[in-house]
């Protein structure tokens, strides 16, 4: 019987509004106030302030909201001959500035998106940034896919010189983080990648858009399986790592998914790490020296790499392994299949840019090059910790599609049915690139060639199975059986934005 706790004074009906408020309008909480001069800016009401107080803004950030609430004046158009089983699938391929497909998302797909995961431009200079127009997004969207803006300028890179570098980058990504928050179901998390250059605006974008309590940040070991080359020599620190940046909906909400099977028999399958640190560099008047009793009463007093607290957690989360027997001393487990923790290790080693890189060259060839495509074992991590059987993935920077690949792979291992909506700006490549020369004109193109050889390949290998299991039921009754390949989605609906033939009417 559940124990109800009765309150001792009536409806709090303030506290109740104030909570409204900030599910509604996380931005307008700073340091446990409310903003109500960003309120009434989110209302429609748009004011100037002077009034010095604890803010992040710059120059544009006004304009860059309005842009947000800004109704779309596009439509997306179906594209069946670029589009894959057009008449059973479930997933998108959206072509067009994401910014405008995100105002058109809001109708159908509001509250509907499980997760969000982007790799953003990382602001370094050579990268694409997008120059919004503030008056007309789709004449601007229109000049951007001939890369050139009304007056014939190059616009296909941020630079420093231009003296608004970390401003414009701020402007771009500001609307859409605010616009894809509203995508977000109630439990839902958006995860983003950056590196040094822009994490710590991106961070504070995430704080104000997001709430103070809804946002972590996560270590990517972008070498955990090699060497990824020439790395640009910034400090005198080599960079061997970016980061990744939780934005959650509602992080009371969020649950990531928890070991949930026996560990015995299974211990060959377990990757484990120290739970103690060198016993060279031991000190017994640490704060974390001390004993842990393990469920057989042994106990083992050492100095380790975490807290008493933090073990005790680790614990509950059967994340601690005592051996095969139950009773060597403990060391920690870090999960490699579906027994999940409730939450994730904050150094993420899995893949790296080398191996991101095989990952397309596996599908696309050598001769099609695409600079630092994230390897699809990160993405599949990520996805599997809290995304379940029917779920939408949504990726609006989606580049060479390798989250689509993540997602097709994952649909096979796990028995799932999760959809994805995948967004991209037509660049285009450049005209002496290996791609351009193969018949690829813009990157779009090379990702929904991706997503096609891709969802080939895996059906492919699984009717190889699908076949062998048919043969072998002949004679066994085997009830493991395969995917039939004839029921797993690697198709995909190719919608581009472009202008409505809808016109103002008074």
């Amino acid at each position: 019987m559940k124990e109800t706790q009765l309150k001792k004074h009536s409806l709090d009906i303030k506290e109740e509004n104030i909570e409204k408020i900030q599910s509604l309008f996380p931005e307008v909480f700073k340091e446990g106030k409310i903003d109500f001069d960003l309120l009434k800016q989110l209302l429609g009401e748009y004011v100037e302030d002077e009034t010095e107080r604890y803010n992040f803004t710059w120059n544009g950030k006004g304009q860059a909201l309005r842009l947000s609430q800004t109704p779309s004046a596009g439509t997306l158009r179906p594209c069946k001959e670029e589009s894959k089983d057009w008449d059973t699938t479930e997933s998108l391929y959206i072509e067009g500035d994401n910014l405008e497909v995100l105002k058109l998302l809001q109708k159908s797909y509001y509250g509907k998106v499980k997760m969000i995961y982007i790799d953003p431009p990382y602001n370094t200079g050579g990268d694409f940034v997008y120059p919004d127009d503030f008056t007309d997004s789709i004449k601007n969207y229109k000049a951007i896919t001939g890369q050139i803006d009304a007056k014939g300028k190059n616009i296909s890179s941020n630079s420093e010189t231009s003296g608004r570098y970390h401003t414009d980058w701020l402007n771009m990504m500001y609307p859409r983080l605010r616009l894809a928050r509203n995508l977000l179901t109630d439990d839902g998390v958006i995860f983003i990648s950056i590196d040094d250059n822009e994490v710590d605006n991106l961070t504070k974008i995430c704080l104000e858009l997001f709430g103070e309590d809804n946002v972590e940040i996560a270590i990517w070991n972008k070498e955990a399986e090699g060497s990824s080359g020439t790395l640009k020599q910034i400090s005198t620190f080599r960079r061997i790592h970016e980061y990744i940046i939780f934005a959650y909906k509602n992080r009371k909400n969020t649950q990531f998914y928890k070991i949930n099977e026996a560990l015995k028999g299974r211990e060959n399958e377990l990757q484990t790490a120290n739970l103690a640190v060198n016993r060279s560099s031991e000190k017994t008047d640490h704060p974390n020296y001390f004993t842990i009793t393990n469920p057989l009463g042994d106990k083992f007093t050492r100095q380790w790499k975490w807290s008493e607290s933090e073990i005790d957690e680790l614990i509950k989360q059967d994340l601690i392994y005592w051996g095969s027997d139950g009773r060597k001393q403990p060391r920690l487990i870090i999960p490699t299949d579906e027994r999940r923790t409730t939450f994730l290790l904050s150094i993420l080693n899995y893949g790296g840019t080398t191996v991101g890189r095989k990952d397309f060259e596996t599908l696309m060839g050598n001769e099609v090059e695409f600079s630092y495509p994230k390897p699809i074992i990160l993405l599949k991590k990520i996805i599997n910790s809290v995304t379940g059987n029917n779920d939408t993935i949504l990726d609006f920077f989606s580049g060479s599609a390798s989250t689509a690949q993540a997602i097709l792979e994952l649909n096979v291992e796990k028995t799932s049915n999760r959809k994805y909506i995948m967004v991209q700006l037509p660049e285009e490549t450049d005209g002496n690139s290996g791609a351009f020369k193969s018949g690829y004109k813009n990157i779009c193109e090379i990702g929904k060639e991706r997503i096609r050889r891709a969802g080939e390949s895996i059906k492919a290998e699984l009717q190889k199975k699908y076949t062998a299991y048919q043969q072998r039921q002949q004679t066994l009754f085997d009830d493991d059986a395969p995917i039939n390949p004839d029921d797993l989605d690697t198709g995909f609906k190719v919608l581009k934005l472009d202008t409505t033939n809808i016109r103002e009417w008074q």
